[in-house]
């Protein structure tokens, strides 16, 4: 990947030294200097990336150094180290490798320090050199760290990669998944060359672009160089006559094209080209004699007819009086180089994918807060347009931003602090304002500084925190109601209770006396077990709004607690006279539902029918099933007074009853059930006369059906 260089003995790099094998496939070769990254997720990942590199290493008789911190061990990694490479084994026998926990690299009394850890690394470095090792090899996983340990650790790699970049050092920074978020990945990746991680099985190289221009620079400088020193080997010098056929033929262009200089010498430079641009060649050849010469890049053909793209370069060859002579041409086999480009775009398709992708808002700004780019998320977020925003200040989404003292402004001395502004205001296009959460943080790009802001809306928290407390609120004026409706309910038996009891102490001081009772005293004793009876019931109504418990829901028969339910609504006297009929068409009945609960939303629906024609003189109730898409229906009919418009809208509130007694409540449980179970519960009026109760029930899955039959 990186240029030949050449040793040094002080530890520096030069010109002509070997590239040195990472050990790691998708990497293959590495020059001196090499500073990259791994993300793992587990120890096996680690190991994956951290044993073949150190092999490799070791194979290559560099001093080895490994800062272990978890999820491994030094134990752990001596052992795993020893299963993966007998070589290992035998090199640390031999001292090439150190494993060493990170708090010995890391911490200094007992604090993080990366003055401590690159002194180390610098010790390490001239041991090497004084043992007669090739170079260093180190790598390191990042242990488990906090946010506030971040701005520590990013500013020791930046540190770290400077002294890599210029000494015989190879150095690997491993970082858990689990400690890094969007933020934290996008800065790990702009302070290495490049990074390594696993997707869909395979490892995978992620370039930093600065990085890989940089070096790309770097390797077509110390190309250049070489093929100067050397003859030019790689490069096709040749010359051509005023026609544009081949005069002169170098053992590079032979190399690189194919031919020899017996094959080739007389033809036309158009044999270098496909039939479908031969004129190409004229056009080159014309615009060197107009301009002076001609720069540029094309697809060119070997002898054996395969394509590759050249840089190439048309000189035009005069006499002394000016005339043309002829053309010295050049031509440069780009291959590698094109396929680099291809990656590092790819490459950086994948980071801007991964940006795109993301839910919150993000933001590059320059050092002055003009927006550099912006992704979906933050346009949609704003509702601007790409270039209605690139380009502006960042105050065109945050005003606060930009103001003085802000934390943007201030930058430069609050780089260490916190890097998270809570409190902050976003401005929309239509000047609209919504609650925002800004992250930012600093990242080297080339030669400046890069601002990365993260941006979240907040509206949607902002909005359930104002329902919760609303809710809260609700659930105190529900309370308030609760405690008036049983000091008005519950009076009236208590009360009632206190006179029959009265009445029968009473009578029992005349039987004591001997005198006689013509009242019967069982009976009024009876009363007043019904009036305890009475209170039991509102209280047990009560605690169905309060504390409803969540459901137990298993697979039943709807039809099954239907035909269990239909006798205890009028299982008393009041409802002697009542015809029931049931009319269940559904031919699906299976639910998934808590059996009480549902048991529980029948008996109320059935009694309010039932009680709903005590005056009625046609008693009918009638209950039926139907289905209705994915859903069964129950409809609950009877003949009474009806509902009036009014009392339909206000029916399934709390406390809202059309009869004389009870306190309202047992409609509002009901609906509350249903819905718990994915449902709906709906009154209407009667088209023959009377009310209509009906609620819906999704029926069960497949799933459903086969534990249905198993349990049948």
């Amino acid at each position: 990947m990186h240029s030949e260089t050449q040793l040094c003995f002080d530890g520096s790099i030069g010109i002509d030294e070997p590239l040195r094998v990472s050990g790691i496939e998708c990497v293959g070769e590495l020059a001196w200097g090499s500073h990259f990254c791994q993300f793992y997720r587990n120890a096996d990942e680690l190991l994956e990336i951290v044993a073949p590199y150190f092999a490799a290493g070791v194979a290559a008789q560099e001093l080895c150094l490994w800062a272990v911190a978890p999820p491994v061990s030094v134990e752990q990694a001596r052992a795993a180290l020893g299963r993966l490479s007998p070589q290992l084994r035998k090199g640390r026998a031999a001292g090439l490798i150190e494993i060493a926990p990170f708090e010995a690299v890391y911490l200094h009394e007992g604090r993080l320090d990366g003055a401590h850890a690159l002194r180390v690394l610098e010790n390490k470095l001239e041991e090497a050199s004084v043992r007669g090792f090739a170079g260093l090899r180190v790598a390191g996983n990042a242990f488990e760290f906090g946010a506030e340990e971040w701005p520590h650790i990013a500013k020791y790699e930046t540190r770290l990669g400077s002294l890599v970049s210029s000494r015989r050092i190879l150095s690997l920074c491993s970082y858990p998944l689990s400690c890094c978020g969007a933020s934290e990945v996008l800065d790990v990746i702009a302070r290495h060359d490049f990074a390594l991680m696993r997707r869909n099985g395979q490892w995978e190289v992620i370039e930093n672009v600065a990085a890989h221009r940089a070096r790309q620079a770097q390797r077509e400088s110390e190309e250049y160089f070489r093929l100067m020193a050397q003859g030019a080997p790689d490069t096709a010098l040749f010359t051509l006559d005023p026609e544009g056929r081949v005069a002169s033929w170098n053992l590079g262009a032979e190399r690189i094209c194919g031919w020899t200089a017996a094959e080739i010498v007389g033809r036309d430079v158009a044999v270098f080209y496909p039939e479908d641009r031969r004129g190409a060649a004229a056009q080159e050849l014309d615009s060197a004699v107009a301009h002076g010469g001609y720069k540029g890049e094309s697809e060119c053909l070997r002898k054996d007819g395969t394509s590759f793209p050249v840089e190439m370069q048309v000189s035009p060859l005069r006499d002394d009086r000016g005339r043309l002579r002829g053309f010295a041409r050049t031509m440069r086999d780009v291959s590698e180089r094109k396929r680099c480009e291809r990656e590092a775009m790819a490459s950086q398709a994948h980071l801007r994918a991964l940006v795109e992708s993301a839910v919150d808002g993000i933001v590059t700004l320059d050092e002055s807060g003009v927006i550099l780019s912006v992704n979906s998320a933050a346009l949609r977020m704003f509702a601007y347009e790409p270039g209605e925003a690139i380009g502006r200040p960042f105050g065109l989404f945050v005003p606060q931003a930009l103001e003085p003292g802000s934390f943007l402004a201030d930058w430069p001395a609050a780089r260490d602090a916190e890097p998270e502004v809570g409190g902050l205001v976003g401005r929309r296009k239509d000047g609209s304002a919504f609650p925002l959460e800004l992250t930012i943080t600093e990242a080297p790009f080339e030669g400046g500084r890069l601002f990365i802001g993260f941006l979240r809306d907040l509206t949607e928290r902002r909005r359930a925190e104002a329902q919760m407390h609303k809710l809260r609120v609700d659930r105190f004026d529900l309370m308030a109601q609760v405690a008036a409706g049983v000091a008005h309910e519950v009076n009236q038996p208590l009360s009632a209770i206190a006179a029959y009891l009265g009445t029968a102490r009473r009578l029992l001081q005349r039987v004591r006396r001997g005198e006689g009772v013509a009242v019967d005293l069982e009976r009024i004793l009876e009363r007043a077990v019904a009036q305890v009876m009475r209170s039991a019931q509102i209280i047990g109504e009560l605690r169905g709004v309060v504390a409803a418990a969540e459901p137990d829901k298993t697979l039943q028969s709807l039809h099954r607690i239907i035909e269990e339910t239909s006798g205890v609504a009028g299982a008393d006297e009041t409802t002697a006279k009542v015809a029931v009929t049931i009319a269940l068409a559904a031919a699906n009945d299976r639910v998934i539902v808590d059996r009480a609960q549902m048991r529980q939303v029948l008996i109320n629906l059935e009694r309010n029918a039932v009680e709903a024609m005590q005056r009625a003189e046609r008693r009918e109730l009638v209950i039926s099933t139907r289905l209705e898409g994915g859903m069964i229906r129950t409809d609950i009919a009877d003949t009474g007074a009806g509902l009036s418009e009014e009392i339909t809208s206000l029916l399934f509130e709390p406390f809202v009853t059309t009869k004389t007694h009870g306190l309202g409540v047992g409609l509002a449980v009901s609906r509350a059930i249903v819905e718990a179970h994915y449902g709906r519960l709906w009154a209407e009026s009667n088209p023959g006369g009377g009310a209509i109760l009906s609620f819906t029930l999704p029926l069960a899955g497949e799933h459903g059906d086969a534990a249905y039959a198993e349990a049948e």
